[in-house]
């Protein structure tokens, strides 16, 4: 756990100058820790750890998001592939969704 926030989330540094601040960060990181052993449980579950890693799998669900377009939502395109992959560890697309607005 303590590698893959010093080396997947960067968060060995933390450059803070406030405890506010601090206490936020610390928090933030704390839910992405989950988040990621989340994703790590269900990639181990589905047997996938050996080809893919939670980096990897978090790389590919960045390609996924929705624009709004004057007032209509559009999808990025999802390959077949990570359609594929995203049904083998249960998780819906449309939940990894995040909404850039124009």
């Amino acid at each position: 756990m303590f590698d893959s926030y010093k080396h997947f989330l960067d968060a060995d540094k933390t450059y803070m100058q406030n405890r506010h601040v601090w206490e936020g960060w610390l928090f933030v990181n704390f839910i992405a820790m989950i988040a990621y052993y989340k994703l790590f449980n269900r990639l181990r579950n589905a047997e996938l750890l050996n080809k893919i890693s939670p980096k990897d799998a978090i790389e590919c669900a960045k390609t996924v998001y929705q624009i709004n377009i004057r007032g209509n939502w559009h999808r990025s395109e999802i390959t077949a592939k990570s359609r594929k992959f995203f049904a083998k560890i249960n998780i819906d697309t449309l939940g990894l969704v995040v909404r850039r607005g124009i």
